[in-house]
């Protein structure tokens, strides 16, 4: 998952002509993180060489979130068993909690 946000900051640098970034804000998913520091220490090591070397993270943690297809309702799954605790349904979608997103970058 640090490759795939090195790949978007990277990506970002370019589309705005940076050479080089000091700071970003990103989203990511509660699903795809457990540990934000350990993910910033791990970014810093992969990061080396690139226009993101020593950029401060701004970790955003964006809660899992889904919509039941049936009763339309929106909750937030309390564990890996998705039904809607409004009609019972399990035809249900996941509606944020797995993404990453760039947020802002300078």
């Amino acid at each position: 998952m640090a490759e795939d946000v090195l790949r978007l900051l990277k990506e970002e640098a370019k589309n705005k002509g940076l050479s080089k970034l000091s700071r970003a804000k990103i989203s990511i998913g509660e699903t795809l993180i457990t540990d934000p520091l350990e993910f910033n220490d791990l970014f810093s090591i992969i990061s080396l060489g690139s226009p993101a070397e020593g950029v401060k993270l701004n970790i955003e943690i964006s809660k899992l979130k889904a919509i039941c297809s049936d009763c339309k309702k929106d909750f937030n799954p309390k564990s890996l068993r998705f039904d809607c605790p409004n009609c019972g349904s399990t035809n249900i979608k996941i509606s944020s909690g797995r993404e990453i997103v760039v947020e802002e970058v300078g």
